[in-house]
Order: C-alpha cells, then structure tokens, then sequence
C-alpha cells in the first residue's frame, strides 16, 4: 500500500501477520463500505500472505449482506 494509506496500526498488523509465518492459514473477511450506505459487500476466505504483502486467496465466498432499513 502506499504511504498514504498506511497507518500504524495497518503497519502493525502486516508485522504481527508476518511473524507468524508461512505455514499460518487465515481466515480473512474483506468487504467495502461507505459512511453513507453502509456495507456494499462482504466476502470471507482463507489467504496467504506473499513477501510482498499481499494475498493469495485460495478461496473466497461473498457473503449476504441485509439491506439497511430507511430511517
């Protein structure tokens, strides 16, 4: 990720994730959002972490997500 996009947090996380090594399997949910409608999409997998941060995903599966009611 670029810099910009990088918070401490997210630094900390990759540096946790990468000391568990290669053999660690993850179980990973990934979705996007918007403050203004909530949750577009939701999926979960497993993954594998590459050498340079990012996943492999050998299986994925979207989830449902239940429609927000009108305020």
């Amino acid at each position: 990720m670029d810099d910009e996009f990088t918070t401490e947090e997210c630094e900390a996380l990759h540096e946790t994730v990468e000391a568990l090594g290669a053999s660690t399997k993850l179980v990973c949910l990934f979705f996007t959002a918007a403050l203004e409608n909530g949750v577009h999409v939701i999926h979960w997998g497993n993954a594998h972490l590459e050498p340079n941060r990012t996943f492999t995903w050998f299986h994925s599966e979207q989830l449902w997500v239940a429609p927000q009611p009108l305020e």
